[in-house]
This record gives structure tokens, sequence and C-alpha cells, in this order.
């Protein structure tokens, strides 16, 4: 049987969408709690840990749909979460291409969106209002959308940037500049300069950034290499070679050398360096403002994205 399925985006990222076709068997009415008989059935696959408070919310809002629409259609939500190097839900996504089982709606991680639509795992939404997508970031209105048509809308957005300790920078004579005026890459240096005579008192860095394995090292380290004019693929996506080899890149790879030969970064992760008081800035995404306030409950740190031209 044919399903349309939906599709979320997620952050930079996550996109709910409508699948394109796929042999799932939908269960019986009565078999699941809720579902009666005469209700469409809607499955759908969620990438998160039910207990977070993402889970939570996509919980929350399954069951307001159930409340709202009961007697005509059940959602029915399933929670798969992704590894760290965001397999595991995605693999379950391709198997499930191979073998006709995808649900009706699914999450998709931005990136896939474009190669989702084209490969018909994902089908247009229904027509969305000016007026609805004024709800929306223009980024996740770009991001969900392919040859003219919205494949999918982004529950959230996400980025990366500095979080600094404001009592360690203080002591180290350190002022942080407005948004309008942001420090380039050579004054940043100067920075972490100052501020190391205070954290290796305590045995610390400067900079609590890491370059892990996986999809994070492009997504945290992207920024960098475009703020220095640099590239990763070209424009249209089919060429490497003199692009990401580009004297740009090399710059951008000398200055993260830098980094690390200076002592201004660990060579290794060192667990809960910034949140400790150890370092001055931790390099990470707007999802550890929560972690930090809740678990460390500190919320000395700003959102920052160093960037300018390497001199």
């Amino acid at each position: 049987m044919k399903k349309k399925i939906l599709s979320f985006a997620l952050a930079g990222s996550l996109m709910l969408g409508l699948t394109g076709c796929g042999q799932k068997s939908d269960p019986n009415p009565g078999s699941k709690k809720g579902y009666d008989e005469g209700e469409q059935y809607v499955s759908i696959w969620v990438h998160s840990i039910e207990d977070t408070d993402e889970g939570r919310a996509y919980r929350q809002s399954v069951n307001a749909f159930n409340k709202k629409y009961n007697g005509k259609y059940f959602a029915d939500i399933e929670f798969i979460p992704r590894n760290d190097s965001g397999g595991g839900y995605t693999d379950k996504i391709n198997a499930s291409v191979m073998s006709g089982g995808l649900p009706d709606v699914l999450t998709v991680d931005g990136p896939n969106i474009s190669s989702y639509a084209h490969n018909n795992i994902i089908a247009p939404l229904v027509d969305v209002t000016k007026k609805e997508k004024s709800e929306y970031l223009n980024s996740i209105i770009e991001q969900g959308t392919v040859d003219g048509k919205l494949y999918a809308l982004g529950a959230m957005e996400s980025s990366v940037g500095l979080y600094y300790n404001k009592d360690i920078l203080d002591k180290a004579g350190v002022t942080v500049p407005d948004q309008d005026h942001p420090w380039t890459f050579s004054e940043f240096l100067n920075v972490l300069e100052k501020v190391k005579k205070v954290t290796d008192q305590s045995k610390g860095y400067p900079l609590d950034m890491t370059f892990p394995t996986g999809e994070a090292t492009i997504y945290y380290y992207a920024p960098f290499f475009w703020s220095n004019g640099g590239n990763l693929v070209s424009k249209d996506g089919l060429k490497v070679d003199g692009i990401f080899n580009s004297e740009k890149n090399k710059e951008t790879v000398e200055y993260f050398k830098k980094l690390r030969d200076n002592g201004y970064m660990s060579k290794v992760a060192i667990a809960n360096l910034f949140e400790e008081g150890r370092a001055a800035f931790k390099f990470d995404g707007a999802w550890e403002v929560n972690t930090v306030r809740t678990q460390f409950g500190i919320i000395h740190h700003i959102h920052l994205q160093a960037h300018g031209p390497l001199r």
C-alpha cells in the first residue's frame, strides 16, 4: 500500500516530513491503546529519546493531536534515538527504504532532505500558507525546499559558538566585544594567551574544544573555513579538488594546529572542563545552554560566533 509520509526537519538539522511510499502494514484497531475502529492510523518515527525535553514535546504534540482528532485519526509515535555520529535512526530509515517499512511521518536531518526528496523517500507537504510560513525562520523554509517544493519544516534551528566564563575573563582583563565588533581570529589568539595565565593555575585550558569523529566535525568547524573564505565542496557539490585542499582551507587548518601547539586546548577531550571552571571558553552547540544551567548551575556564558579573516 502506498503511503504518504510526512517529514519533520529538526533544526539545522532535523525536519518533519511525509514519506513517499512504503509497504508497512497498519495494526488492527484496538491493538493499541486509543486506536479505535474507523480511525486512520498514522505512524510516526522521531530521532530522540522520549525521556528528554525534546522527546516529551513530541509526545505532548501527538497526545494533543489524538485528542483533537479522536474518532478520525490516531497518531502512534515511536522513539528511535540517533547515536553520536548520527547513525542508528538514519540506519533504520535506510533499511526501511529497502524493505518497504517506512512510517507515515518521520523526522529528517536537514542535510538529508534534498537526497530523500530526490529519491522519493519523502513527499512534498500540502500547501502551507504565507502566514504559516512566516512563523518559521527563512533558513528553515530554505532547508526544507527542494526544486521549489516544500518537503519539510524544522522543529528548531541550531548553531554553534563560544561560551565564556566571565570570572576567568575578568581576572585576565578581557572584555567581550559586542556582536557588531567581533574578534578576528588573530585577536582571539591574543585573548587566549591572556587567559592562559589564569587557566594554568587550575591546570585547565583557555579553550574547551575538541575535534570529535562523525558528523559533528563538519557541523562544528565548517564555519571556520567559510569565515576565512574557503569551502568544502564546489557550489554544484560535484568537485572537491582545489576546493577542499585550497590555500584558504590550509590556513584554517594551520589555525587549528596553532590552538593545540600553543597549549590553548587539550589534545584529548576532558569531561566538564568548562563546566568545572577550568576553561575560559567552550566551543559547542546552543543545545548545551540548558545542560550548563541545570546540571552545573552556572550561566557565565554567551553564544558568540568568532569570525573574521585570519591574519
